[in-house]
């Protein structure tokens, strides 16, 4: 092969791959509006993880409503506990191994003489301890002094 012809050979060969590089690099370099759609994209995923996480619920003791934040897996008591850090309610509790928390007094009221404190939610009530029911979003739970009837 003269010297020429391999000369030639090589500026095609350069030129060739020149070429595809910049094909790929038009083909791959975002635009403008693909950033913009990209980075809506991104700010409604966030809204909706939050939107998915963090949920306001409502605690209501003898008719008297509190409103609070939950997140994901929050239960009933932790609930609870965080309306009690923010100064919302008073409540006492014991807790019984195996079992979980037992609320003893809500506000200033103790359990005593047959009447306790029963928690419901959506009117429904609870069949398990306040510390291992799993709050939903848009819960309302519901805390009524009353006798209970086994």
């Amino acid at each position: 092969m003269s010297k020429n012809k391999k000369i030639l050979t090589i500026i095609t060969f350069l030129a060739f791959f020149t070429l595809l590089g910049v094909f790929f690099l038009i083909l791959y370099t975002p635009t403008k509006e693909n950033e913009v759609q990209n980075i809506e994209n991104i700010e409604i995923t966030k809204e909706n993880e939050v939107s998915n996480k963090i949920v306001k619920t409502f605690l209501e003791i003898n008719g008297q409503r509190y409103e609070g934040v939950i997140t994901e897996g929050m239960s009933v008591y932790d609930f609870m506990d965080k309306l009690r850090q923010e100064g919302k309610i008073n409540f006492t509790d014991k807790n019984y191994i195996g079992m979980g928390k037992f609320i003893e007094t809500i506000n200033g009221i103790k359990n005593s003489g047959g009447q306790n404190w029963i928690y419901y939610v959506n009117e429904k009530k609870a069949q398990i301890g306040v510390s291992n029911y799993k709050l939903n979003p848009g819960d309302v739970v519901s805390w009524k002094y009353e006798k209970e009837n086994y």
